[in-house]
This record gives structure tokens, C-alpha cells and sequence, in this order.
């Protein structure tokens, strides 16, 4: 598979209206796909720099590779103050979910459990986080939310029903914390800056058996991210791939990865002066290619890491592309037949991660819109809601599955 040129495709189309229910309302240059994945590359590795030195770059933000001290040494802070939660009956199911999975958002200072078909919504109050990277790893496990930045400062674990605690043990090491293959399961980044490793740990921060070493001749561990089905994503270094790494797998992707699900990953294959996207089977690296074309717009937002999410039927993608009027916005790609759909809804653009998420049975799509708002897409309906309740400002969101 090779990765070569793409062209312009023109505009986008009009998406769909928001409906409100609640009290809240509210380049033409020709890209050789080579140069475009070497400029990527290149940009993933100054950035990384970049951030060894207190700075950040929002279009190519990246996880700093830890040296071992830093693994082993978190900034001390005063403890998170022991606020308790504050929960709110709605009285009524949301959004007429009856499906026992849980959608848990946070803000700055918030995080937000919403428990759809009970109509029960609980916040807690979580304290910011001192850094200046706009990454953060947020993690839903069973019984508990992981909210860490990963450069080297303190993070917290929020209990259900309990306040906020400092995160400590290998879940406080520096780098990204990365969903494990199990809900109660995570992948931290251990070894050393010449021998690099990801540790496998439960959410209470005991060892869970497994390890992923990164072999450092081509792979690179500072931009270690979730691959949407429990293991991790790495860019390479030249000839510009990526790497869906496992502790005894290593598979090369030569497209360029925009979305990810547990099932399957949308790319840009590219051939000439053509680009199209691409289903992918991450097991195999297979691909399939969809006959619709990639919008400038999307391609503006080659980033890592990918900002899109897969359904997890496989259905559909969504991805985040920058329109005509320079908002970012979402647009949904149809798996099977490439078909696009564009959303009228804005992403707040120093925010772009885990802004999207799908319910287990792909029905909703929950986007964390800006200023805040918190929205719902119907893959029914092809509408946009709100949940009909107050909430505090929103910036990232994700899923609990039902128990059992």
C-alpha cells in the first residue's frame, strides 16, 4: 500500500439542525501523501521537543516520552479537596435510553456521570489539572474515572459516589493512560527512555500480567494512543507508517489512521492524484476502499492522535473536519458505502480529545460541542439533541458499558 497523492474535492454540504430540548441553547495546494505522512512524521518529532521545553502545539499535540526519574517522581500537590458529589434525579429517562451503559463527561473542574435509562446524573467536583498541554488521558472504568494529563503532574482518581483522590502508584507515572483490552484494565508507560515499555494494570494500579515493548528502531512510544479495541497506537519513524502494538503483535498501517473503534479503523489510501477513504481491519491490516473522497477539510486535520471514533458495529465513522468558515465540525462516514453526512456542530478547537463517543449499541453519538454544550446525534433520526438538563461546561466525553 502506498501512500502518494491527494487533490482538492471540493465543498462541503450543509448538516443537520440542532434540536433543542433543554434549558441550554445556544489551503489550493496539491499534497504529495508521501510529503504529507514525512510532514506529519516530522512534526509528531519537533513537538515532541516542543513539549520536552514547557511549549504546545494544538494541530500535532503529542504524549512526551518520559525519562525513568520522571516515571518514578510525580510533582507533589496538595490532596484533592473531599468535596462529595452532587446528584440530581431527573425523573424521567434521557434521551429514552433503556440500555443500563452510563455516559460520563467532564469540564476543567467537573466530571459529570449520567446514568441514561435511570435519569440519575452525578457530578463531582475534580480539581484542575497544573498543565498546559490540552491532552488528557480519560479513562471510565467499572467503578471509577481516570483523569491525568500526561506530562508529569498529578492526576485524579474519581470513585463512584465518592470525592475525587490524588492517583497514585503506576497509574501516576508520566505519559498517557491508555484503555486495556479489559474495562478494569489500562496500559502505563513503564521501562526506561532506552528500553520503553507499556505495563498493563488494573484501574486499582495492580499489575495485570502483560507488557508491550517497543521496539525503538522504528516504533516511537512518546506518541503511544488507544487503538479503540484495547492496545495502542504508535507513529513510526521513516518510512512514515503506524503501529497497532500488542504485547505479541506489531501490525503495520501504511494509511494514515483518522479514526479508530473497537472493530475497525477509518484511513486515507491514497494512489496518484487520488485519495479515498478506507476501512481497515486492525487485525490484519487489510483495507477496504470506500469510493468517496476525503474533504480539505478533513485532510486539515491530519493530527495525531486520530480524533475520530468508529461505531462499534462498524457501521459508521466520525471524523472532524475544518470547514469552509474555519470552525471545526463533525462529518459521519458511512462504512459500507462512504456515504458523508456533515453535522452542524462545532468542536471547540483547543479541545479536540475524546470530543466524540458512541453508545455500545451505535444508536447515539454524544459530541462535546463548544462552549461547553454536550449534544447527542440520533443515527435514527439523523438528529442533533440536547439531554434536556443543566450541566456544567463539558470538553470530553466517554462511555460505560452496562455490567455483566
Amino acid at each position: 500500500m502506498t501512500r502518494d497523492a491527494d487533490e482538492d474535492y471540493g465543498a462541503q454540504h450543509d448538516g443537520n439542525e440542532i434540536v433543542e430540548f433543554g434549558a441550554r441553547s445556544d489551503r489550493s495546494r496539491q499534497w504529495l501523501a508521501r510529503l504529507l505522512l514525512a510532514c506529519f512524521v516530522i512534526a509528531v518529532v519537533v513537538g515532541l521537543i516542543f513539549k520536552a521545553t514547557n511549549h504546545k502545539s494544538h494541530q500535532q499535540p503529542q504524549s512526551p516520552l518520559q525519562s525513568s526519574s520522571q516515571l518514578a517522581s510525580p510533582v507533589p500537590v496538595a490532596r484533592a479537596p473531599a468535596t462529595p458529589p452532587t446528584v440530581v434525579n431527573v425523573g424521567h429517562r434521557l434521551l429514552g435510553v433503556t440500555a443500563g451503559w452510563e455516559l460520563f463527561a467532564r469540564g476543567p473542574n467537573d466530571l459529570v456521570a449520567i446514568q441514561m435509562a435511570r435519569g440519575r446524573i452525578t457530578e463531582t467536583s475534580v480539581p484542575a489539572l497544573a498543565s498546559s498541554m490540552p491532552e488528557v488521558s480519560f479513562v471510565v472504568g467499572p467503578h471509577q474515572a481516570i483523569v491525568r494529563s500526561p506530562d508529569n503532574v498529578p492526576g485524579y482518581v474519581i470513585p463512584d459516589g465518592r470525592p475525587a483522590q490524588l492517583i497514585t502508584g503506576p497509574l501516576a507515572n508520566g505519559g498517557p493512560v491508555i484503555p486495556g483490552p479489559k474495562p478494569d484494565q489500562a496500559w502505563v508507560m513503564s521501562g526506561t527512555s532506552s528500553q520503553p515499555t507499556a505495563t498493563l494494570v488494573t484501574l486499582a494500579g495492580t499489575p495485570a500480567g502483560d507488557t508491550i515493548s517497543f521496539n525503538t528502531n522504528y516504533e516511537v512510544p512518546a506518541t503511544a494512543e488507544p487503538d479503540g479495541h484495547g492496545y495502542v497506537l504508535v507513529v513510526a519513524k521513516p518510512p512514515n507508517l503506524i503501529y497497532d502494538v500488542g504485547p505479541t503483535f506489531s501490525h503495520r498501517i501504511t494509511d494514515q489512521i483518522i479514526a479508530v473503534g473497537p472493530a475497525s479503523f477509518l484511513g486515507l489510501a491514497c494512489r496518484g492524484q487520488q485519495c479515498h477513504y478506507a476501512v481497515i481491519n486492525p487485525a490484519t491490516g487489510s483495507r477496504r476502499v470506500l469510493p468517496s473522497l476525503p474533504s480539505r477539510g478533513v485532510r486539515d486535520l491530519l493530527t495525531w492522535p486520530p480524533p475520530g471514533v468508529v461505531s462499534p458495529d462498524g457501521s459508521t465513522a466520525a471524523v472532524l473536519e475544518r470547514n469552509k468558515h474555519g470552525q471545526i465540525t463533525v462529518q459521519l462516514i458511512t462504512m459500507q458505502s462512504g456515504a458523508v453526512t456533515a453535522l452542524n456542530v462545532a468542536i471547540d478547537p483547543s479541545t479536540p480529545y475524546d470530543t466524540l463517543a458512541w453508545s455500545p449499541d451505535s444508536k447515539w453519538l454524544f459530541i462535546a460541542g463548544t462552549y461547553g454544550r454536550l449534544l447527542a446525534w440520533n443515527a435514527r433520526t439523523m438528529q442533533v439533541h440536547d439531554l434536556g438538563v443543566q450541566l456544567p461546561d463539558i470538553t470530553q466525553v466517554a462511555i460505560r458499558p452496562a455490567s455483566g
